[in-house]
């Protein structure tokens, strides 16, 4: 049973570190478009929006992701 429960564990480090290593990309993104449309003037500033509310939706849905794993880490700790 301790072999089973030590390959569970090792996947779900193995996905907690990859969901945070995509919400970090994500996060960076968005700043780095905030920036940037600080930058433009009115003119250019749609399709940069656009970027920031899609990178804004990838970082809840990753939250969620890394929320999960760390609720499943936990019962299997248990």
């Amino acid at each position: 049973m301790n072999f089973l429960k030590d390959k569970v564990r090792k996947y779900q480090e193995k996905k907690l570190l990859e969901a945070e290593q995509k919400l970090q990309f994500h996060m960076e993104t968005k700043s780095k478009l905030e920036k940037e449309l600080k930058k433009f003037d009115e003119g250019n500033v749609d399709d940069i929006k656009k970027e920031i509310e899609k990178n804004d939706k990838f970082i809840k849905i990753w939250k969620k992701n890394v929320d999960s794993i760390n609720k499943q880490k936990k019962k299997l700790d248990s």
